[in-house]
């Protein structure tokens, strides 16, 4: 019997040696219900151009966050006010740069690349610091003049709610706009305010977000919610600027961005497709 049960010990203790250890994967930061960006609806010029060899071009305008994670944790952001870094700057800023690769607008790209093996996905931003929505018409009328785009990425709504917009002026700017979108022969994808606890607090958001759901029920045009995507992943304690430590700011920022990206091309692809 001592024998027998210094074998099976032995046994055990050779099979634990050299069985490989099943190490738990990391849990996904990007991770979502599936509807929770907002609901599709049909992008037939975008469809039109999902295919190999083709050309999607893509206007993005937008808040300094369309110009990627530096530019989002800047002085005078509406981010870094929300972590306690002082008043937002009130002098509007547009920026004469490229965005960087990082940026969410970049990765959406990236992702739609991979998605469509042999389409080129060419992304132009434009936008800059504390820009109301009619600051950005007036950069998307130029650009819209100047080239033909497939799609536009219009991102509104924070400093408006920052400041207490009249909604009706809000919604009149994003009237306009869409109409200018689509008379262009593009698409539009309306990117809402970005979620964060300080502007829970101390803005009403509401009515900016009715104003896009409003734009969003014309034809070609959609919402992607980023702010229901933000509070979920700040709910579920996957992504939480706000609650990060400062060494660990920039790549938790990072991770934002690539998150965005990643939903975002998905939002747009099933869009499409529908």
């Amino acid at each position: 019997m001592k024998i027998t049960m210094g074998c099976r010990l032995l046994v055990a203790v050779l099979v634990a040696s050299t069985s490989p250890v099943l190490a738990t994967a990391p849990a996904d930061p990007c991770r979502a219900p599936d509807d929770v960006a907002g609901a599709v609806a049909a992008l037939p010029k975008v469809a039109a151009v999902l295919k190999p060899r083709a050309v999607l071009d893509i206007l993005a305008i937008g808040s300094a966050t369309m110009f990627g994670p530096e530019a989002t944790l800047a002085p005078g952001t509406v981010t870094m006010q929300s972590l306690g870094a002082g008043p937002a700057a009130t002098e509007a800023k547009v920026f004469n740069k490229a965005a960087s690769d990082r940026a969410f607008p970049m990765q959406m790209a990236a992702a739609l690349r991979n998605a469509v093996p042999g389409m080129d996905v060419r992304v132009t931003v434009r936008g800059g610091r504390s820009l109301l929505a009619t600051d950005m018409l007036r950069l998307m009328r130029a650009e819209l003049e100047a080239k033909r785009y497939d799609l536009v990425l219009w991102q509104t709504g924070t400093v408006e709610a920052v400041r207490n917009v009249p909604p009706g002026e809000f919604g009149q700017t994003l009237s306009d706009g869409a109409e200018a979108v689509l008379a262009s022969g593009a698409n539009l994808v309306l990117v809402d305010p970005q979620y964060s606890r300080f502007l829970q607090t101390n803005s009403n958001v509401e009515p900016y977000e009715q104003g896009l759901q409003q734009i969003a029920a014309m034809p070609g045009v959609v919402l992607f919610r980023r702010y229901d995507l933000m509070r979920t992943w700040v709910n579920e304690s996957q992504i939480d600027l706000e609650r990060t430590p400062r060494a660990e700011r920039d790549k938790v920022i990072e991770t934002l961005h690539a998150c965005l990206g990643k939903h975002l091309a998905r939002f747009v692809l099933e869009s499409a497709r529908s």
